[in-house]
């Protein structure tokens, strides 16, 4: 009777031993996984920032354009030789044009190659434009009353991962045509996997903000401030006096005007900046204390374990 248990107990003492060891294996690859997760992060950050240099978003370019701005006043500041004066010429037809192009012009916020043409990328801030498109005043389902969505149009902006809302992600806006209709896309970080489509520029935030709810933990609530055509960048003055220089833009039988951000039905006057619907560091003041990432790891088992006999 004896010798069976202790047959039993050697059985056990063996299994118990085994078991030790593979724990404090897998204990070491999870630690080896977690350090290669961080390298990975690393690298995706610096690439992000390359790519975020490479399209405009560089803190060393505008501080530079400021500094050309501050010497170009300067310059304008001192006094000129009285003339004749000279009557500005445009290439543009009618004279809303010509007070567009002036207003352009006046804030230096768009460079215009010799042609007139604005040059691409146009930062603005908030948002990176890279297309203005192709009006198609022909087709009515490419603008209505308050918008106009121009065929080709392109443009980034950085915001909250739609998995992981606690990393930046560069989030590409397309208008595209489909079939005679207008498709919209919202695409994070060129993942075509995890693209938001829609017919309306409504339909493609309002599913974007409902991903980030349910990778938010229960606690954290993303307010659905849907604003499709202000995520896109349709809703920047800019933007609009650029489509107003377009010979196409008068031809749209069905526009009357564009929606001011005060006249947006149902939507509060919240700066871009503070809405975390728009803004990933707003958003991040919500998700701070709530979200986590990495999971925790029990500690190893203690040496004791390993001296069985």
């Amino acid at each position: 009777m004896n010798l069976k248990y202790k047959s039993k107990y050697k059985k056990i003492k063996r299994q118990i031993k085994q078991l030790v060891f593979e724990n404090a294996s897998l204990c070491d690859e999870v630690s080896q996984i977690q350090l290669d997760l961080k390298i990975a992060r690393e690298e995706r950050r610096f690439l992000i920032k390359r790519l975020m240099r490479h399209e405009g978003f560089d803190e060393t370019t505008d501080k530079v354009a400021d500094a050309t701005s501050t010497t170009s006043q300067k310059l304008n500041n001192v006094p000129k030789k009285r003339g004749p004066k000279k009557r500005v010429t445009l290439n543009y037809g009618s004279n809303v044009d010509d007070i567009e192009k002036l207003k352009l012009m006046c804030e230096d916020k768009v460079d215009v190659d010799a042609q007139g043409k604005p040059k691409m990328p146009i930062n603005l801030s908030n948002v990176l434009i890279h297309s203005l498109g192709e009006i198609l005043p022909s087709n009515p389902n490419f603008h209505n009353s308050n918008w106009i969505y121009p065929v080709g149009y392109v443009a980034t902006r950085i915001y909250a991962h739609p998995k992981d809302p606690q990393r930046k992600c560069v989030f590409t806006c397309k208008i595209l045509n489909n079939a005679g209709y207008p498709q919209f896309q919202i695409i994070p970080d060129n993942d075509l996997d995890s693209v938001f489509f829609g017919e309306t520029a409504d339909i493609c935030h309002r599913t974007l903000l409902e991903t980030l709810r349910r990778s938010l933990s229960e606690g954290t609530r993303v307010p659905m401030n849907v604003q499709g055509e202000k995520f896109f960048g349709l809703s920047n003055s800019i933007v609009q006096s650029l489509l107003r220089l377009d010979p196409s833009f008068k031809l749209c039988t069905n526009f009357k005007e564009f929606l001011n951000k005060n006249e947006s039905p149902g939507q509060t006057n919240i700066p871009e900046e503070k809405d975390p619907t728009m803004s990933f560091e707003a958003l991040s003041l919500i998700t701070m204390s709530a979200y986590h990432t990495m999971p925790e790891i029990k500690d190893e088992p203690p040496d004791e374990l390993f001296d069985l006999n």
